[in-house]
């Protein structure tokens, strides 16, 4: 049976999460809700044949919600990872925006429209979401460790 859960800020772990409960988050945004928990989460998602996906999320006041997909075939040695575009001449400033938690500046959206990743990804967690810009992280100049 197909698994999905949810890791957010400082919630319980939600099996079977119910999209209402989170779009407040994003669309009646305050920061200061997402700075009582850890001001991130992770969805998560395996289906029957152990494909994988997460779609995570990391707020940050100034800029918004970053949103990063994931996702791996069952049997592929490696899988493939997409960062959002919310200011494509920032996408490769990689910064640390919480506890090593290095992501692009520019993959910061408006939280409204981070929700239509996050409820896209709710609906079909193996499809990353038509509604918003990706970029492949192979395609972001990380900088060396």
């Amino acid at each position: 049976m197909p698994e999905l859960k949810c890791f957010f800020l400082d919630h319980d772990v939600d099996i079977d999460p119910d999209p209402q409960a989170y779009a407040e988050f994003f669309l009646n945004y305050q920061s200061s809700k997402w700075q009582k928990g850890s001001g991130d989460g992770v969805f998560s998602y395996i289906s029957d044949e152990g494909d994988k996906s997460e779609l995570s999320v990391l707020e940050n006041k100034e800029l918004g919600i970053s949103v990063r997909y994931n996702i791996r075939i069952s049997g592929e040695r490696t899988g493939a990872e997409f960062y959002s575009v919310g200011t494509l001449n920032k996408i490769n400033v990689v910064k640390d925006f919480g506890e090593d938690q290095f992501v692009p500046e520019g993959s910061f959206l408006k939280p409204d429209v981070a929700w239509l990743a996050v409820e896209d990804f709710l609906k079909n967690p193996r499809i990353k979401s038509g509604r918003i810009t990706w970029l492949n992280s192979d395609d972001i100049s990380w900088p060396d460790s």
